[in-house]
């Protein structure tokens, strides 16, 4: 079954999604979250018609996991990690189950409610313009991009959970794609850690969505070799960071 939210933008991107005002006074739902969830979007290779579909149904499965009080941040991976733009940074609306009279007195069910269709309206204003791409960017700044905004999380909380659309074909100023197609994955992680780009990714879970098919007009598959050797210095560099291997897939 389709999640609400994939349905959601796929309106929105036929039709339009109407901004709508921000409401006032809104509670702090972030004290609530256990979760932090950051979804990268790379905006550097023109989408085809299975990036889209894909992209969205990511966006929706992103958004489905959250509980209440979660935080989302949504960011973009461009041609130099300086060109990154977080368009989405809020935490989802919601009431924890009340345990008194005073929890139900500092959120309400209904506000909480209103704030959510809100959350989700702005949500989709933000993701919009990013579902579609048709330009291609000289380079994908991918390492770095991943690295600062992981270093540096929003509040107080790292990020639990998080989720990268992209093809992970590194081509930066670090690591050029000549590079990087050809050496070891025990070298690139060591110019990684030459620049100060491990990211912060300890217990969380990494999933990467759009892994597998080169940059060609074609967008013909990875050899064996590349996609092996890929994998291996990506599952490097996350565990770098503190995550498990076990907590990181490639789809």
């Amino acid at each position: 079954m389709r999640s609400a939210l994939i349905v959601a933008l796929a309106a929105a991107l036929t039709l339009g999604a109407a901004p709508g005002a921000r409401a006032e006074n809104r509670a702090d739902y972030c004290r609530y979250g256990q979760q932090s969830s950051l979804f990268l979007i790379d905006r550097t290779t023109p989408y085809d018609e299975a990036d889209h579909r894909t992209l969205v149904e990511s966006a929706g499965a992103v958004v489905d996991a959250l509980g209440a009080g979660d935080r989302i941040v949504i960011a973009t991976i461009g041609a130099h990690y300086s060109l990154t733009r977080r368009v989405f940074n809020e935490c989802k609306p919601g009431c924890p189950p009340a345990r008194n009279l005073v929890d139900s007195f500092n959120c309400a069910g209904v506000i909480a409610q209103r704030d959510e269709r809100d959350f989700r309206r702005h949500l989709l204003i933000a993701l919009r313009p990013l579902m579609s791409n048709t330009d291609e960017a000289s380079n994908s700044d991918i390492v770095a991009t991943i690295a600062r905004t992981t270093q540096h999380p929003p509040g107080a909380r790292s990020f639990t959970r998080i989720v990268i659309y992209s093809d992970m074909l590194e081509n930066s100023q670090v690591l050029p794609w000549r590079d990087f197609a050809a050496m070891s994955p025990d070298a690139a992680l060591a110019r990684v850690r030459t620049y100060g780009f491990v990211p912060m990714t300890r217990a969380a879970k990494v999933k990467i969505v759009g892994f597998g098919r080169l940059h060609s007009s074609d967008r013909r598959p990875l050899s064996a070799d590349a996609d092996l050797r890929l994998r291996h210095f990506w599952t490097s560099y996350f565990t770098a960071g503190g995550a498990s291997a076990r907590d990181i897939s490639f789809e």
